[in-house]
């Protein structure tokens, strides 16, 4: 538990700089346009969509965060500040990428589902792309408990962070609602809790949520990337490597000396990897999992 404080008091240190630039920009002397939902009222588009921007910002370090409670997961010794600046470091590029992605389809998915409930007060088919935004909504939602995940322990592109994130997204649905409950009874009682009693969930939000809501989602999801992802690889490997073992001393298959030398005729030359045919040469260059996790898996 002390180790889940101190990570999150060090992700604090990035966010309290992104909350400072929400709030210049939003005391920023620019238009703010309203939009009336038939769901919500009224409501400040400027500041359900400009005013969140800096978010974006905080991608990279949510990657930091689910390097160290992947291995608080797993019951490994994390060095919680080196680590964590170490996983930000490496992998904040395609974190950074996914914090935008995130951000364009909140914008458009949160946008459509406003649009569409008020078309449908006059035409009940504008139920049928409402229903979809909501459900690509939640989709996304619940592929976002994978995808930093993935992305400090797969060494993949992000398109097929994503594929995999959105298979997890299904195959993962009790974990994943359960998840989504934790977090909307977190806010439910933060809005509604008395104002004498507020500085209780802000101060659990200093010290402890944002830790505690990654080690949720490494708890709950690494075993599915385990299962699903990790295991078949290794599978296969071990696999290929029976077979070699089973030729060489001559119980399968009879080769020439310089023939069981050749890497290449000994296994096949490709694997099936996380979802994609991989040519096994190309695994020799670049493996399918970041070097710090393998070197744990190993």
């Amino acid at each position: 538990m002390s180790k889940l404080v101190q990570l999150n008091l060090i992700f604090m240190i990035p966010f309290a700089v992104v909350v400072a630039l929400m709030v210049v920009i939003f005391f920023l002397p620019l238009p703010h346009f309203a939009f009336n939902t038939s769901l919500f009222g009224p409501l400040d588009l400027y500041a359900i969509y400009a005013v969140p921007l800096p978010l974006i910002l905080m991608a990279p370090f949510s990657a930091g965060m689910a390097y160290v409670t992947r291995n608080f997961a797993r019951e490994e010794h994390a060095f919680v500040w080196s680590d964590f600046w170490e996983a930000v470091k490496n992998n904040w590029k395609a974190s950074l990428l996914n914090g935008i992605i995130v951000y364009v389809a909140y914008v458009f998915l949160s946008f459509s589902v406003f649009f569409y409930s008020n078309q449908m007060q006059s035409n009940w088919l504008y139920m049928v792309p409402f229903a979809v935004c909501a459900i690509l909504f939640v989709l996304m939602l619940f592929a976002q408990f994978y995808i930093p995940l993935m992305i400090v322990t797969m060494d993949l592109k992000l398109r097929h962070i994503y594929r995999n994130a959105f298979i997890f997204a299904i195959l993962g649905l009790p974990r994943n609602i359960l998840i989504t409950a934790v977090l909307v009874g977190m806010i439910v009682g933060t809005l509604f809790c008395p104002g004498a009693f507020l500085a209780i969930p802000l101060l659990l939000l200093v010290i402890i949520v944002f830790s505690l809501v990654s080690y949720l989602c490494s708890f709950a999801g690494y075993p599915m990337l385990d299962k699903y992802l990790i295991q078949p690889f290794y599978n296969k490997e071990a696999e290929a490597a029976k077979k070699k073992a089973a030729a060489e001393e001559g119980e399968t298959f009879s080769f020439e000396a310089d023939e069981l030398d050749d890497d290449e005729d000994d296994a096949p030359k490709y694997v099936y990897v996380n979802g994609r045919l991989v040519d096994r040469s190309t695994l020799k260059e670049e493996s399918v999992f970041s070097d710090e996790t393998k070197e744990h898996l190993n």
